[in-house]
């Protein structure tokens, strides 16, 4: 017997070694992977834009970034740079912010403060860290904002029959009390086993939604514990979390009590697995379940509002993060003026980067050699552009923008499966920009080779029209093109840059550097010359080029 208890004790001491062990663990790797480039892993975006499906129908249409120009940027390969989140709230809340582009500073400068706060408060942010990983990443989490939005298909349908069943339990005890006479038990006997059959039979069904409720409990339990003062100081500094869960006070105490139930039964104990059958007979988990969906029912606006409000504090953290990532950054400066001064600014997605300075007061035209830098660049102004109003962050020295909408035309592909053409998609976008330009915001579009889909006499004529539109609306169009006739014809709307490059040891080197002008180089052949194509080739193509 003592050689029995000393093994009982051994295992009990060694869970409890491992288990702080393994928390350490956790926290060293935490405090290792802050400020480091996120590592490579599989993203299902489709799950983890369930939250912007949802909340994008309440964000106004000059705050969201369209599908097109979300695409044209890689904005999914920018938010995996950004991305350092802990739970799923903290990855879909990301996801969502990125979408959106505030139109005032007011929203900046809180979030600002809270990147402020956990860049300075390295154990706090680790603990809060640790807090959040408890919610994890599971792929059935992310359903969560669209279950929250359809909770009455998460209904148990003909409640009232097992209200009526548990009162029928109740009232077969009277008899037995009332008469004295223990025979009377048998009918107690026999509504337990109507009952607990009846639990049985249900219970198949009642575990499919039991991830959904410990996703609910465990965001208002996130909640809870950030907003205890005692063991954070975050509260007592943005007072938003402890007013967001307060709501939920009664609900989170019966999804306690729920769970406990659940988390015995499952713990593969044969005692607790018994009691559970036991238990079952009074149904009480169908009916706990059932006011659970209708309280968040009444609450689902709450609700909504504390997941965002933790998942903002899971992004900040992530952010903070991002920012430590990056070779330098800063915080934008924003000013009334239609004006773009850009220093030092580059591209987040490449490692080595070649940075830019320019000054832009007015629409432009960026001319340049094939490869020598022109969409990289107008894709580097636009995420910053991006990046500055939804997480006051840029990738530049210096910054100073409008708050302005950014629209794109880039990435543009033929589309057999509705018959449409390059030229036919192009002018579709085109348009779209055109209609998404209004009085209210000033529009940035960004337009990599317009019109390329024609031919050069109808490209001039039709680009030269578009681009003289845009010039005398609401909007700053940078546009990269190797028309140089283009910035002939609009020599006095649009401003001019350019990049080049220059040959080397019969290499082409290119510098990446954006000078202000027009370009006078063309390397279209000696590209191909470069790479190896066939001598005759390059000596006819050459030839014809001299004509």
């Amino acid at each position: 017997m003592p050689y029995i208890a000393g093994v009982i004790i051994f295992i009990i001491i060694s869970n409890i070694v491992n288990h702080r062990k393994s928390k350490v663990r956790h926290r060293q790797k935490i405090r290792r992977l802050y400020g480091q480039k996120p590592k490579k892993r599989d993203y299902d975006f489709k799950e983890i834009g369930y939250h912007w499906q949802v909340h994008k129908k309440d964000v106004p249409e000059d705050e969201k970034i369209d599908d097109i120009s979300w695409n044209d940027l890689e904005m999914d390969k920018v938010y995996q740079r950004i991305n350092n989140c802990r739970s799923f709230i903290g990855d879909q809340v990301l996801y969502s912010k990125l979408h959106c582009l505030p139109m005032d500073s007011l929203y900046g400068q809180g979030f600002e403060k809270k990147l402020s706060f956990f860049a300075a408060n390295a154990k706090e942010r680790e603990e809060l860290q640790v807090l959040f990983s408890h919610l994890g990443k599971d792929s059935q989490s992310y359903h969560l904002p669209k279950s929250i939005e359809q909770l009455d298909k998460h209904k148990i349908p003909s409640i009232w029959l097992y209200r009526a069943l548990q009162l029928g339990l109740i009232l077969s005890f009277l008899p037995a009390l009332v008469l004295n006479n223990s025979s009377y038990m048998y009918l107690t006997l026999v509504v337990s086993v109507i009952n607990v059959a009846t639990y049985t039979i249900g219970k198949v069904k009642f575990e499919a939604n039991l991830n959904l409720l410990r996703n609910i409990l465990g965001i208002i339990a996130t909640g809870r514990t950030l907003a205890n003062t005692k063991k954070f100081t975050y509260e007592k500094e943005f007072e938003d979390i402890g007013r967001l869960v307060k709501p939920f006070k009664g609900i989170s105490f019966i999804m306690g009590l729920f769970q406990m139930k659940k988390d015995a039964a499952l713990s593969g104990d044969m005692l607790a697995i018994l009691s559970d059958y036991l238990l079952g007979g009074f149904l009480l988990d169908f009916t706990l379940y059932h006011r659970i969906i209708k309280g968040l029912e009444a609450r689902r606006g709450e609700f909504t509002d504390l997941y965002m409000g933790l998942g903002e504090v899971d992004m900040a953290i992530s952010v903070a993060s991002f920012r430590e990532s990056l070779p330098k950054y800063c915080t934008p400066s924003f000013t009334r003026d239609h004006v773009l001064d850009l220093k030092g600014i580059y591209h987040p997605l490449i490692d080595d980067p070649v940075c830019n300075t320019v000054t832009m007061d007015k629409s432009t035209i960026i001319t340049g050699s094939n490869a020598s830098g022109k969409s990289t660049f107008i894709k580097a102004v636009a995420i910053n552009a991006i990046l500055a109003q939804n997480i006051n962050t840029c990738m530049a020295q210096e910054m100073k923008i409008p708050y302005a909408k950014i629209i794109t035309s880039m990435a543009i592909r033929d589309d057999l499966m509705v018959g449409e053409s390059y030229y036919i998609r192009e002018i579709k976008y085109l348009k779209r920009i055109i209609e998404n330009i209004s009085e209210d915001r000033l529009v940035i579009c960004l337009i990599d080779e317009i019109l390329r889909g024609t031919n050069t006499v109808e490209r001039l004529a039709a680009s030269s029209s578009v681009l003289t539109f845009l010039s005398s609306k609401n909007c700053i169009a940078i546009v990269a093109s190797h028309d140089i006739e283009l910035t002939q014809i609009l020599s006095s709307l649009y401003d001019n840059y350019y990049f080049t490059e220059k040959m080397q040891d019969k290499d082409i080197i290119f510098d990446y550097k954006i000078r202000k002008g027009v370009s006078s180089s063309r390397n279209a052949i000696s590209l191909l010359e470069h790479i190896g194509f066939p001598e005759q080739i390059i000596k006819d193509a050459k030839r014809m080029v001299k004509g």
